[in-house]
């Protein structure tokens, strides 16, 4: 067998394989005399008919099997051969293939392998990450979003003027000139900083502020030069609310809010929200830490990608991107509009989770770090006690929508990062160096010159 391999881009090669006649007649006589011995031809016993009969007749069928079978070995033996690491499945479709009735058969297969590249010393990488800090004030914050999560919303009496944070129940319209933006009935807003569409309502609190159930505020804006809807980007609107009820969240006090969260005292909530924030800054800054190795490698290993596995995985992302734009209620017609930008958005991202993925990939492989089976299924388990699933159920859930597969390799490429993380430079930004100690006045020399 012949094989010729040709450069066609970036990851992207050509096989050429010609297989000689005598192995094609081969494989003939061995498929003909397999169906000989249970052929049944009219008039014979089966596997009785002569092997010319059995020819005829079966002629056709026996190509298409030869011909699959010769293009399928011809080329799993021609990629062991030429040692390629071949990505994905090709496209072969044996019946495109022409098969002469005499000579060699010849034909062409394009694939796409794994890119090549040297790894750098990955040894001593520098880290430079700030841990964050947990404050008392930071503690106090978490304990009054606790409180808030605990409140109850009541409504406020009509005579009652609005305050920041409360919440209304209104209709809401914003025009630019001509054009509606927004016209909405029963709309429900926070009487604080929010987007309604893409529109920014910076100034919402001190438009709001005073304002009783049943009147209409109105104030004049500008849109922002990013807003989601191009046609009003920088136009003067007006926006009009017209308050229909307002209310405000009831926050419980120490007592209930102790009971609710089953402490004893304010000392141990404060004290486990305190433990709570440390881990959440622990989890932060490991984050933070793995990003610095990611983005250091990335600078460090220049090589260009599979042109269509990188459109595949950008597609998949793209699509995972716009149904998320389109739960959170973005118009079709905006979603439509900034397409070009969020293309361009998943395709950067695409390009740098697939780098990512074949850097660590050879360093895992380098290294001989390997995932076990032991390991996924804890990671299976600790999803299953997250969501409150079943274990089983979960992993069957999991093996036919085929991300096991994904979930090994995320286990695999976060213990390529910890141990990069072991072998790494960490530095705390802004820590001072000691300072040198400097000998007293005559220095050590002087000391020693004296002693001899």
């Amino acid at each position: 067998m012949e094989v010729k391999v040709e450069n066609l881009a970036a990851c992207k090669k050509r096989l050429s394989i010609t297989i000689p006649p005598e192995d094609v007649k081969a494989k003939f006589n061995e498929q003909f005399t397999k169906l000989g011995r249970e052929a049944q031809v009219p008039g014979f016993r089966p596997g009785r008919a002569p092997r010319r009969l059995v020819e005829k007749r079966f002629r056709e069928t026996v190509t298409e099997e030869v011909r699959a079978k010769l293009v399928t070995e011809a080329f799993e033996k021609a990629v062991k051969d030429q040692n390629l690491d071949v990505i994905g499945e090709p496209e072969i479709d044996p019946k495109k293939i022409d098969m002469p009735d005499e000579g060699p058969l010849t034909f062409s297969i394009d694939l796409e392998v794994r890119p090549e590249f040297e790894l750098p010393d990955y040894t001593g990488i520098p880290v430079g990450v700030e841990r964050p800090a947990v404050t008392d004030a930071g503690v106090a914050q978490l304990l009054e979003r606790v409180r808030e999560s605990r409140g109850r919303l009541e409504p406020v009496p009509a005579e009652e003027a609005v305050k920041e944070n409360d919440l209304i129940f209104c209709d809401l319209m914003i025009r630019a000139g001509e054009t509606m933006v927004v016209d909405k009935q029963g709309v429900r807003l926070p009487v604080a900083p929010i987007a309604v569409e893409g529109i920014r309502l910076d100034n919402l609190p001190e438009l709001l502020k005073g304002a009783r159930a049943g009147e209409t505020r109105s104030a004049k804006i500008t849109i922002a030069n990013d807003a989601e809807r191009e046609d009003v980007r920088g136009k003067e609107a007006e926006v009009r609310i017209k308050i229909g009820v307002v209310a405000r969240v009831a926050l419980p006090d120490n007592l209930a809010l102790l009971t609710a969260m089953d402490y004893e005292d304010m000392d141990a909530l404060k004290a486990g929200l305190r433990r709570q924030l440390e881990s959440q800054t622990d989890a932060d800054y490991s984050r933070a830490q793995e990003g610095a190795v990611q983005t250091w490698l990335l600078e460090r290993v220049p090589f260009e990608l599979p042109v269509n596995l990188t459109e595949r995985h950008a597609n998949r992302l793209l699509q995972r991107r716009l149904a998320d734009l389109q739960y959170r209620g973005i118009p079709v017609g905006e979603i439509e509009k900034r397409l070009g930008q969020i293309q361009n958005a998943t395709t950067e991202e695409a390009g740098r989770d697939l780098k990512l993925f074949f850097i660590l990939d050879a360093i895992a492989k380098k290294e001989k770090v390997e995932v076990s089976d032991a390991e996924v299924d804890a990671r299976v388990k600790m999803i299953a006690i997250q969501y409150e699933r079943r274990e089983d159920r979960l992993r069957e859930e999991m093996e036919k929508q085929g991300t096991l597969d994904g979930l090994r390799q995320q286990i695999l490429e976060d213990k390529v990062l910890r141990l990069l993380l072991e072998k790494a430079k960490i530095t705390e930004p802004g820590a001072e160096a000691k300072p040198e100690e400097k000998p007293a006045e005559g220095g050590a020399a002087a000391g020693e010159a004296e002693s001899t």
